[in-house]
Formats: C-alpha cells, structure tokens, sequence
C-alpha cells in the first residue's frame, strides 16, 4: 500500500503520523513547499513579536524519515485521482490513498495591493521585519488572527489602528453584547462597520482614507482546493474524512458536518488535527469516525481569556448574561462574564465567556451540548469549591438559572 499526504500543516503531518502507526507496512510519502516540517500556525503573531521562530517547529523533516515517512520539499503540480497518479516538481508519485492537506489562503475580498497577509511562517519573517523599523500600522479585520497580531504589534511599540466590517469584534466567536463587553475591557482603536473598498501600500480605501507604515489584511481565509478537479468552494467530507474513494482531505480545505448539522468550513487547528487522525487510520487500513464538532475555541489578547463554542444567538435562542466575579465577594476574585445559549427548550446550544478560567468554563458547555443537556440539569452539576478558588455556585451555574427562569415563563 502507498499514502500520499499533499502539505504539511497540523492536519497533514499528522494524518501522516498515524497512517504510519497503525500501518508499519505502508510506504508514505508527505509533500511539503515550505520544506520546514510541522510548525505551529497559531504561533505566528508570537514569532513577530520577538519569539525565534525555531521554537515553533514542532516536527522538522528528520522527524518524519525517522518514521519511514518520506518528507519531499516539493510542491505537488496536479493530481490524477481517476490514475492514481501525483504530479510534482520531481518525480511523479502513484498512490493507493492519498490524503489532500492543502490547507487555506488568506481571503481578498477587496483589490490589495504592496499589503501584507499572515498565513505562513514566510509572512511572519516579513512583518516582523517592516513592523521593527515602523512605528504605526493597520490592521484590517478583528477577527482572531487581526487581533492576537494587532497585540503583538503594539507590544513591539507599534501604534496599530484596527478597521473591522462587521458592527463588533470577533464577530464569528462572540455576539455583539459579549463583543462589546470585551472591547471595553481592553480599549483598542478599532473603527466598526468599516467596509474597505481598497488597499495599496500604505493606505486603506474605506469610509475614510486611512494610513500607515504598513498594513496587514487579516479577514479570513479561504480554502485552498485549486488540485482537487472535483470541489469548489471547499473538499466536502463524511465522518471519515473521506471525499471519494480512496481520497481523504482534512484541515482547512475542508467542509464539514458539525453537531448542530451545518455545513461549515474548517478553520481551528484542534479540528484539523482530529481530522489528521481520522484520515491517517483509515488511510491505514483502520475504521475510523469523528465525532461531529462544536467548534469549541479560546485566545486570550490584551490580557483577557476569551472562548466560545457551539451556537451564537438567534431569534430562536433564549439566552441570559451573568457578569460577576471568579471568587466570593469577600475575596479580590476577578471579572468573569458568560453567556449561555439555549433553545426554546432549554437545551444548552451555545456559550461564551471572557475572564479568568473562560477556556474551562467553555469545556464544561462542550460537554453539556454533547450530552444535550438541559439548562436546569446543568445548572445543578456540582463543581469544587474553596475561597480562594472558586465559589460554592459557580458563573455557569448562575448563567443557567438565569435561562431556565426565561425558558419557564
């Protein structure tokens, strides 16, 4: 049996991996234009600001021929997925498998031009560079990646203005309520429904004309599938992974199923490496299933922990915000805001919250949704309690009491 993995991202390299460990037999071939191995994506705003980007590297190319995976610093030219053949810079490869990893590039949904984009470690190095003889810069977007970058920039001194489409930040992790809580919280210039209509060099064509030293668009990504004859927008995949027969795709150039039933887009690494799992077993001969996501995810910027999963709120959701502290009101505990989502049941849908221990606040929801749990059982659950720790009656258990009174009216 030969597996041909094309990229070397989160999904790929360890789509990789576990082809190679349920099936010792295998020959594997990974395909990598960069030629650095596994590296950390998310890690790149850090890289700007200082971090050697070394330390990021996660598995060099040594790592993978240790394996018995042959690693190729090529870029893959075509695929004949009917043949079975893989065309590249080098030699042609054929195949039995073939798992597409070819991840995203970052989305242009206006005429930029001389800007910057963040994407790979090369565009890291870049704005590292411009960004440590500059004193101002631009970001457009808030979204994850605009915000963590905007952080790093103004920690190297960087005056940075934000210009952001949508009325709020993070618009695809928060609603506006928790958006706006947020971003009084940390106090960024951010300019709101700002619809750029250009950008060249230095400056920035929106409701305004804008300028800087530079400027960094950062609106999202869009899936890379330019070898796959068979997608358009994305490479549709079953529970398996799998697009046709015999072919895998995972990590960003996917569309998935989720929990709720949506198809939606992949875009978090904790999913891309799921998937990388999942296609390298049955790659490999196995049987594998993911379990379907809720797009669980977290950061933390300008010094506030932030998380999400599942559903935002709709006209269909009964919702309520709870706004306290992480300890008893006789200790110095810290802001914490959470917002539970339910349906006109009360089934939990969604969360968020912002403050100290958000991430484990959001594990706990992930749970809840998985289980389908009723605001009333989920506000009943017992959590541990000390003074110093946490309080008898938890954020999450008030938010939920807050809901169910709402759900019983």
């Amino acid at each position: 049996m030969k597996i041909i993995v094309v990229g070397c991202g989160a999904a790929g390299a360890t789509s990789a991996q576990f082809a190679r460990k349920i099936n010792r037999k295998a020959e594997i071939v990974i395909f990598d234009k960069e030629g650095i191995g596994q590296y950390s994506k998310c890690a790149l705003p850090y890289v700007i600001a200082g971090m050697d980007w070394k330390k990021i590297i996660e598995f060099p190319p040594s790592f993978f021929e240790r394996n018995n995976i042959s690693y190729r610093k090529e870029e893959v030219k075509k695929i004949d997925f009917d043949g079975g053949i893989v065309e590249c810079e080098g030699k042609d490869e054929d195949f039995d498998e073939i798992i597409i990893a070819t991840g995203a590039e970052p989305a242009r949904p206006f005429k930029a031009e001389n800007v910057f984009f963040l994407r790979c470690l090369k565009d890291a190095l870049s704005i590292q560079k411009v960004a440590s003889h500059s004193k101002n810069a631009i970001v457009v977007g808030a979204g994850l990646i605009g915000l963590e970058l905007a952080e790093c920039l103004m920690k190297m001194g960087l005056k940075v203005k934000i210009l952001e489409y949508m009325p709020s930040i993070l618009p695809s992790m928060l609603d506006k309520d928790m958006a706006d809580y947020l971003l009084k919280k940390i106090g960024i210039d951010v300019t709101l429904n700002c619809k750029v209509e250009e950008t060249d060099g230095k400056k920035v064509f929106a409701n305004g004309e804008y300028e800087a030293d530079f400027v960094v668009v950062a609106v999202g990504n869009k899936p890379q599938v330019s070898l796959v004859d068979f997608a358009s927008e994305a490479i549709e995949v079953d529970e398996r992974c799998m697009a046709k027969e015999h072919v895998y795709a995972v990590g960003d150039c996917t569309k998935i199923k989720d929990f709720f039933g949506r198809k939606v887009i992949v875009g978090l690494g904790s999913i891309a490496v799921r998937q990388g799992m999942t296609a390298g077993i049955n790659a490999g001969g196995g049987n594998e299933k993911m379990i379907p996501p809720v797009f669980a995810k977290t950061t933390k910027i300008f010094g506030m922990e932030i998380a999400s999963v599942g559903l935002l709120a709709n006209e269909n959701s009964v919702t309520a915000k709870y706004i306290g502290k992480s300890l008893p009101h006789y200790m110095e505990g810290e802001d914490i805001a959470i917002k539970i989502i339910a349906d006109k049941n009360g089934i939990i849908k969604g969360a968020q919250a912002i403050g100290k221990g958000a991430s484990k606040i959001i594990d706990k929801i992930t749970l809840a949704i998985y289980s389908e749990m009723h605001v009333k059982e989920v506000a009943k659950i017992e959590n541990a309690y000390a003074p110093c720790v946490a309080p008898v009656f938890d954020a999450v258990s008030i938010a939920c009491n807050m809901v169910e009174k709402k759900v019983r009216r």
